[in-house]
C-alpha cells in the first residue's frame, strides 16, 4: 500500500515538475523570412539597394537580420551581381540592438578600417541605404541610429556625417 501512494505521489509530483517546466521554459524559436539589401553592379545610384532572403529565428528577428547583412552576399548573390560594404571581414560585428519608440538603437564593433572607403559621400549613402533598408523592414522600427563601440559620434564622424536626433 505504501509502494503504491509512494508511487503516486511521485507522478503526481513529476507531473506537476513537468507542467512547470513548459510554462517557465521559453517557446521554441520560430523561423522568419527577412531581407538584408545590397547593391546590384549594374546600379550605378548611391542609394539603391536589393532585396536579399535570408532566415533568422525569432523573437530577435532585427537582430538575425542585421547579421545576415553584416556578413555580405553569398559566394552565389556575389556571382549574380550583388555587392556592398559587408562580408566575412565585417562579419559578427554587431554588438547591440534595442528598439525604444520605433527607434532602432544598432550598436556595432568599429568596422571602419575593414571598409575605409565607405567614408566618401556616395559610400556612406550606400552603406546606410543598405543598413536602413534593412532595419526598417519591421513595422517596429520607423528608423534608426547606429554607433560603433557605444559612440554615435565615431560611427558618423566616421561617415562625414552629423549625429542624428535621438528624439523621434
Amino acid at each position: 500500500m505504501h509502494v503504491r501512494r509512494a508511487l503516486a505521489t511521485a507522478a503526481v509530483l513529476a507531473g506537476i515538475a513537468l507542467a512547470a517546466g513548459a510554462i517557465a521554459s521559453p517557446a521554441s524559436p520560430r523561423n522568419h523570412t527577412i531581407r538584408v539589401y545590397a547593391p546590384r553592379a549594374t546600379t550605378e545610384s548611391c542609394t539603391r539597394v536589393f532585396p536579399l532572403k535570408r532566415t533568422v529565428a525569432s523573437p530577435a528577428v532585427l537582430t538575425g537580420a542585421l547579421r545576415a547583412l553584416l556578413a555580405g552576399p553569398t559566394a552565389a548573390e556575389r556571382a549574380r551581381g550583388y555587392g556592398g560594404w559587408f562580408s566575412g571581414q565585417t562579419a559578427g560585428h554587431l554588438r547591440g540592438v534595442r528598439i525604444a519608440r520605433g527607434v532602432a538603437y544598432v550598436d556595432f564593433r568599429n568596422f571602419a578600417r575593414k571598409i575605409p572607403n565607405a567614408s566618401s559621400a556616395c559610400g556612406s549613402a550606400l552603406l546606410l541605404a543598405q543598413l536602413d533598408r534593412t532595419a526598417t523592414q519591421f513595422p517596429t522600427v520607423r528608423r534608426a541610429v547606429y554607433s560603433f563601440d557605444g559612440s554615435r559620434r565615431a560611427f558618423y564622424e566616421w561617415l562625414q556625417r552629423d549625429v542624428p536626433s535621438t528624439r523621434p
